[in-house]
């Protein structure tokens, strides 16, 4: 549950991007640059949305209503602590604890007044009410929404992230695994499917983070999990909805992920929150939003598209090629086998390895995929088999961004767009049905052309 949601303008936009470009075009320049599934970080928006989950402040008046006439008002505890819902929060939690050793005893399972933690009742209570206004099943969520339910479920994420308390999105994509709290930090991050619950989650209220010292512990943590989560931000399209940025330690891992992936002007290039506006009097716009890191001064800026429908956003980020038959769960358990392998079993002996079989295959780029039941989807990915972000591996650029001025010089040097058809060096190469469903892909002519216009030789653009 965070502090703002994506119904609240928590964040104005500072500047305009990619001006006459648009959201379709520039969600498509994003999907292009990366042979792998977006990442979504979803925030409380989403579940307001879709099953009327509480803000927090909601979330907090729930609590109060469940000392009835033994509460103060939340208006109290506004007028005394302003804006700084934390300190509502701790307040409210603290109130909770001196009823639930009074009056409120009989209202709780007598296992929380063994817990070391005495907000623990406020905690109950919240995840007992989102237990209860969660559906079971899809089908009981809104149906004038139905139709984003199937676009958002098709976009088949590589992963998501949610500082919501919720089940809401462990309905919307079944076989993706709950990962909860502190088990982000011991968890393979290398694995496909899972849901990281970074703020606990109502199934273990001992996991909430909701008062002071919870927020207090979780900062303390925060530069561990952004380190963990880093790989994801860093190789991944990364798409964030129903977040306003005004949860403190959302921003915090934000920051910290700035620090590393930020390029030199402070973008992280790939990351991109959706705003959605009932309406705009302009349509669709994107900006930006600068997140202040008071540690060393710097600024980082986030691409902001502000947008009208959900439904369309979802649909540009849905999976256009075979991943959607594929079971997350399998994938899951093929790679812990495979992790187990190389980490235990091999180097154990406990098992005995043909290591010339398995070396001609894990070089072979056909014979591999067939051992795993995969097949390539046609030829253009032999010829053309390299993202944007792989020609970058393959110069030892760090990351795709870095090739676009080697692209532009070879534009202004020779008079030829690369990226204008489809040729002996780029392929764009369709996916799907809409105009927009493509991938771009280049050859490894266009490595070596790269190499040699970056290092500063002659070279020649063939035909």
């Amino acid at each position: 549950m965070a502090l703002a949601n994506l119904f609240d303008e928590a964040e104005a936009p500072v500047s305009s991007l990619e001006e006459g470009a648009s959201i379709a075009d520039a969600i498509a320049g994003i999907l292009e640059e990366f042979d792998v599934q977006p990442v979504l970080f979803i925030g409380s928006g989403i579940a307001r949305r879709y099953m009327g989950a509480p803000d927090w402040e909601g979330a907090l008046k729930v609590g109060l209503a469940t000392m009835g006439d033994d509460a103060k008002p939340y208006t109290y505890y506004a007028q005394k602590f302003g804006d700084d819902k934390v300190a509502i929060g701790t307040a409210v939690a603290d109130e909770m604890f001196e009823w639930a050793w009074t009056k409120g005893k009989s209202q709780f399972d007598p296992a929380l007044f063994e817990s070391p933690d005495r907000h623990i009742f406020l905690k109950a209570i919240i995840a007992s009410h989102l237990a209860a206004i969660t559906p079971k099943t899809i089908q009981a969520l809104p149906q004038e929404y139905s139709n984003e339910f199937a676009a958002i479920q098709a976009i088949r994420p590589h992963a998501i992230i949610t500082t919501n308390y919720d089940g809401l999105l462990e309905m919307l994509f079944e076989g993706y695994e709950p990962i909860v709290g502190k088990s982000v930090l011991r968890y393979d991050l290398n694995s496909f499917g899972e849901i990281f619950h970074i703020h606990g989650m109502g199934v273990d209220p001992a996991s909430l983070t909701l008062t002071a010292p919870d927020y207090a512990n979780w900062n303390k943590q925060s530069r561990y999990f952004a380190a963990k989560l880093l790989t994801y931000f860093a190789e991944h399209p990364v798409f964030i909805f129903g977040y306003g940025l005004g949860d403190p330690n959302v921003r915090t891992l934000l920051q910290d992920i700035g620090r590393i992936a930020a390029d030199a002007k402070g973008l992280v290039p790939n990351v991109v929150q959706v705003v959605w506006h009932e309406e705009l009097k302009t349509g669709p716009s994107q900006s930006e939003v600068v997140i202040d890191d008071e540690e060393d001064g710097r600024q980082y800026r986030l691409r902001v598209f502000n947008v009208t429908s959900l439904l369309e956003v979802f649909k540009l980020l849905a999976v256009t090629h075979e991943l959607k038959q594929v079971n997350p769960a399998l994938l899951r358990a093929m790679a812990a086998r495979l992790m187990k392998l190389a980490r235990k079993d091999i180097p154990g002996g406990t098992i005995e390895v043909d290591y010339g079989t398995l070396e001609k295959y894990a070089h072979d780029d056909d014979t591999l995929p067939k051992m795993l039941g995969l097949t390539f989807a046609d030829s253009d990915n032999k010829t053309h088999p390299f993202t944007l972000s792989q020609v970058a591996d393959e110069l030892h650029l760090p990351g795709w961004q870095h090739v676009q001025p080697l692209i532009k010089q070879v534009r202004e040097e020779k008079g030829i767009d690369l990226r204008a058809s489809d040729n002996r060096y780029h392929e764009r190469i369709k996916t799907g049905k809409s105009a927009s469903s493509a991938v771009r892909k280049w050859s490894h002519e266009a490595v070596d052309l790269f190499k040699a216009v970056a290092d500063g030789k002659d070279y020649t653009v063939k035909d």
